[in-house]
């Protein structure tokens, strides 16, 4: 079907005109949803952040006066940088493996957008 057959068609349909209580019932729905109270601050689900950004202020505070624990503990960067050699190849594996299944999900898609019938 090209343009001229689409227009041809459409040209012959008449105009849309909304049953006789549309307008009424959707501003009565308008109305209804402005004069609704509003939605109140969900504090239950926000206390766990604010509680986090104040311990993080009161740490950055610590941090930034000197004041330090005595507490001994792992040395967290030496481990660290002993993982890091033994990690690094399977961190490598894992792209390599998320590359190749994104391209392989892909591949019909993208051989249907190249040889697709117009």
């Amino acid at each position: 079907m090209n343009p001229d057959d689409l227009d041809r068609v459409l040209a012959g349909e008449g105009d849309i005109v909304p049953s006789s209580g549309f307008v009424s019932s959707v501003m009565d729905a308008v109305t209804a949803e402005v004069t609704a109270p509003a939605l109140s601050f969900p504090w239950k689900q926000a206390w766990p952040l604010a509680v986090g950004l104040a311990a993080a202020l009161a740490w950055l505070i610590a941090a930034r006066l000197g004041w330090q624990a005595n507490a001994s503990g792992p040395d967290l960067y030496a481990w660290f940088e002993m993982l890091v050699p033994m990690a690094t190849g399977w961190v490598v594996a894992a792209l390599v493996m998320s590359l190749i299944v994104t391209a392989l999900s892909l591949a019909p898609i993208a051989y249907r957008k190249l040889f697709a019938q117009p």
